[in-house]
């Protein structure tokens, strides 16, 4: 399958981002010039360990008011129509925590239709079921609450809004990288993702020949000095 849809379930770039840590990348972000680049530390992993990459497809959501302009809900199947296969479903809460955003079965008919995992700065529930799967969910909290009676999706397939680690709000557009470990979330602009993976692969394997002088018992600023790590980077075109 070719790999110019962003959202194709066969792509290379997402394979070989899957195979860095979200550390490197967010070095080489740094020091591209995309300094917020990584979401809140907030949004962690319901299984440690678990480790998630994909190209973002994006749905946000609102609390559910009355009223005569309250915003009218997406289709209750809108997650499976915005989570392509080889994605990962950024559903974009704006911290919503009152009820959870989705639950065993919605992550149970993202896995099956081919959803990597999903990225929420909202709620969950259903955690040891989800954990069963072996489906990576990154969340802000989990609650039994069902978050169905009080919360709604409102739109999807655009740029949402996360919380940032540096108090910055992360902007995530469709297609977007997203890579996810036991360090944080970071998000890769899809204009930039080639640059950045390349430089992010070549940073590890700098990286891997530091760790390799210090097993001989080099010392650390001779390792570094050897080796520099950023000399590399590219900036942003």
């Amino acid at each position: 399958m070719s790999t110019s849809d962003p959202l194709a379930s066969t792509d290379s770039l997402v394979d070989r981002l899957a195979r860095l840590d979200t550390g490197q990348v967010s070095d080489v972000l740094d020091e591209a010039g995309l300094p917020n680049q990584v979401l809140a530390a907030s949004l962690r992993p319901l299984q440690p360990g678990t480790r998630l990459a994909g190209r973002a497809a994006c749905i946000r959501g609102e609390p559910i008011v009355a009223g005569r302009h309250a915003p009218v809900a997406l289709p209750s199947d809108a997650v499976e129509q915005v989570a392509r296969p080889g994605s990962v479903l950024i559903v974009a809460a704006g911290g919503f925590v009152a009820g959870a955003t989705l639950g065993g079965f919605v992550a149970h008919s993202l896995q099956r239709q081919g959803c990597r995992g999903v990225l929420t700065d909202g709620a969950v529930r259903d955690a040891d079921e989800i954990r069963s799967f072996v489906f990576p969910v990154f969340a802000a909290a989990v609650t039994p609450v069902n978050g169905s009676r009080r919360w709604q999706h409102v739109e999807a397939d655009r740029p949402v809004v996360l919380p940032g680690q540096s108090g910055v709000p992360v902007t995530v557009c469709p297609g977007d990288l997203v890579l996810g470990d036991a360090d944080g979330v970071v998000i890769v602009p899809a204009g930039l993702a080639e640059q950045i993976v390349e430089d992010s692969e070549q940073l590890r394997c700098i990286e891997e020949a530091i760790g390799a002088g210090l097993r001989a018992g080099q010392l650390r600023r001779d390792a570094f000095r050897q080796n520099p790590r950023f000399g590399h980077v590219r900036g942003r075109q």
